[in-house]
């Protein structure tokens, strides 16, 4: 039952956001087969950081981005994760500089970049591919279901009118990943979370 009224929960928070750029029956979806380009995105692991200065726990993502559209690109992401516990949260938001550096050191990878490093012209190539770390602040640890956004893959849009404003609205195709955490968030400590979906919307 618990478990139900997280989904609710989390479903009622993405619906919110579906509102505010429009109604969800109006709301269109992504085209099979689009002429628009896309980069190639993909996820690494996706975990829990406790930060031993003040107990703060933060949520990460490792990724690697790719152009393969035979032109340079522009890479500026936006990432967004919502929880189960009604939590919607930017990246980056309430994370320092200090935890921020923490988790690079504790990951050992040289080549990752944070979300500001990392933003601007993408080459095409395997050999200019790009690594990003991502990270979120979490407050609320008693979550079972949490969905990461991810915009800025690829350069389909959409556009709708708000039907209480009359403004034109643009959507952007976007990535969102599904995950479960079974037990206690914080008793799994680093662990990776698993995914369990991922699918294309237009948000």
């Amino acid at each position: 039952m618990a478990s139900r009224r997280r989904g609710i929960r989390i479903a009622a928070a993405a619906l919110a956001v579906a509102a505010a750029a429009g109604t969800a029956l109006a709301h269109p979806k992504p085209a099979p087969g689009s002429p628009r380009w896309e980069l190639v995105f993909e996820p690494g692991d996706f975990r829990l950081y406790v930060d031993p200065v003040g107990d703060q726990a933060f949520w990460y993502l490792t990724y690697e981005v790719t152009n393969r559209t035979g032109r340079e690109r522009v890479w500026a992401p936006s990432f967004v994760l919502f929880t189960d516990a009604g939590e919607i949260v930017a990246s980056g938001r309430g994370v320092s500089t200090r935890v921020a550096m923490d988790i690079h050191e504790l990951l050992g990878n040289e080549l990752l970049e944070n979300q500001n490093e990392i933003i601007g012209e993408i080459f095409h190539g395997r050999e200019h591919a790009k690594e990003g770390l991502v990270i979120w602040r979490a407050d609320e640890l008693e979550v079972t279901e949490v969905s990461i956004f991810v915009a800025g893959i690829s350069g389909e849009t959409a556009t709708i009118n708000n039907p209480i404003t009359g403004e034109v609205v643009v959507l952007r195709k976007t990535l969102q990943r599904d995950y479960i955490i079974p037990g206690d968030a914080l008793a799994r400590g680093s662990r990776p979370v698993e995914s369990v979906r991922h699918r294309w919307v237009m948000r």
